[in-house]
């Protein structure tokens, strides 16, 4: 029996049931959990009603994931329908800012699901928010789930940190606004969580099961290694090559430039590779200019150890991200200012690659705890390059095999586990 897993699941036990899957998010990760929960409820046995932005891309998405012949019955089974995009808060702030927004939020998406309903034949069984965050922030009423929507609910919860603060009039208020008050509700059998740290805290103040989900991530290849794996390969010409996809201040980005500064200026043989997108606003005048700076140098063949292409954008296909990410030697997960999981450390799992990650909160701890790679000061770019040839050597910083645990990682993070766990989640429901 999964020990992680609370919900009781007999998998063969599970009648037909419909959930429905609503997120007014598609940005970022957004798409790949509606994508992953959806797939995951229909191998349960569930049929699916999907409210997001892009209902359209969404059954593409869905059908890349399935494949041609699983996906042969989803006209049966699935009705994706659009659900327009939330609005920014009147705090002038983040997307789920204010308790006006919120209550919307449920309120549309409860007219939407009834029109869904009507149009697909289907009644929901279970309501499930891949992010379930934009539906709790600033409204502490456990009533309102019931009094909008009443349907049974749970979801992903995913900036659960505040729980991990000791107990003061701040810590009353940050829940307060968080909204953790809904947890509470009558209609809603549990929740997930990414970062399992503060589970006893979070099923203290709701009195139901909080689960730590799995960071699950895809692992296919292409049948060629991609393109810009192969120029990745051939401008390494066999150093060391050092990784991180994503341009984003929280993921070190910018350590990491000062890191391949470093070893450049002592010769050494590594090779830095900074892909993916990169969002310029993130920056101040001065750390873009720096930015623009090395791109210049690396056309100029000034700098060699450094992929760096800001214009080049998102990787859009699965299979071409995880073939650049099969090039590192080492995967840079040095978060800055940043609490929760990482897909990163799935993917290092998956293709059993060593990580330098930064010390403490949810990334560093799993790190130490499977023994994957090292962990550094935040933002100190001298010891990640001191740690370099010890993870390239496979060892801690003494000497001793690091000896990683990648299978159990790769298990605690799987597929069938969450499948297993929202198989358990449905027949609660």
């Amino acid at each position: 029996m999964d020990p992680y897993l609370v919900f009781p699941v007999l998998l063969m036990s599970v009648p037909a049931k419909t959930v429905a899957l609503i997120d007014p998010l598609w940005i970022g990760h957004h798409p790949m959990y509606f994508t992953q929960f959806t797939a995951s409820f229909l191998r349960s046995g569930a049929n699916v009603i999907g409210l997001c932005p892009e209902p359209y891309a969404a059954m593409e998405d869905l059908r890349a994931a399935l494949g041609e012949d699983a996906a042969s019955d989803l006209k049966k089974r699935v009705h994706f329908h659009e659900l327009p995009s939330g609005k920014r808060s009147f705090f002038n702030g983040r997307f789920e800012g204010d308790p006006l927004r919120t209550f919307l939020r449920w309120k549309s998406a409860s007219d939407i699901l009834a029109d869904a309903e009507a149009i697909s034949g289907m009644r929901t069984d279970l309501v499930f928010f891949p992010y379930l965050d934009s539906y709790l922030r600033f409204l502490p009423f456990a009533s309102i789930p019931e009094l909008v929507m009443n349907r049974p609910w749970s979801g992903l919860y995913l900036r659960n940190h505040h729980h991990g603060e000791s107990p003061s009039p701040k810590k009353f208020l940050r829940v307060l606004a968080k909204g953790d008050n809904i947890l509470a509700s009558r209609l809603c059998p549990g929740i997930g969580v990414l970062d399992e740290r503060f589970i006893p805290a979070m099923e203290k103040l709701c009195k139901k099961p909080v689960i730590p989900f799995p960071d699950v991530t895809q692992t296919n290849l292409p049948d060629r290694e991609s393109p810009l794996a192969s120029r990745i390969r051939l401008a390494a010409a066999g150093r060391k090559v050092i990784g991180i996809i994503g341009l984003e201040r929280r993921k070190g980005f910018l350590t990491l430039l000062k890191t391949a500064e470093l070893a450049r200026e002592k010769k050494l043989p590594y090779y830095f590779v900074c892909a993916g997108t990169i969002s310029l606003q993130q920056y101040t005048p001065e750390e873009r200019e720096r930015i623009h700076a090395l791109v210049r140098s690396i056309a100029a063949g000034e700098v060699d150890n450094l992929h760096l292409d800001p214009g080049a954008g998102r990787i859009p296909d699965e299979a071409d991200y995880n073939s650049l990410f099969k090039t590192f030697d080492i995967a840079w997960a040095a978060y800055e200012g940043f609490q929760g999981s990482s897909g990163t450390l799935s993917k290092a799992a998956a293709f059993e690659i060593p990580c330098v990650a930064t010390a403490g909160e949810c990334v560093g701890r799993r790190v130490e705890e499977y023994r994957m790679g090292l962990t550094i000061p935040e933002g100190m770019a001298e010891a990640a390059l001191e740690a370099i040839p010890y993870l390239a050597a496979g060892t801690d910083l003494s000497g001793k095999p690091l000896d990683p645990d990648y299978p159990r990682y790769r298990e605690d993070h799987s597929q069938a586990r969450l499948d297993r766990i929202l198989a358990g989640l449905l027949a609660d429901a």
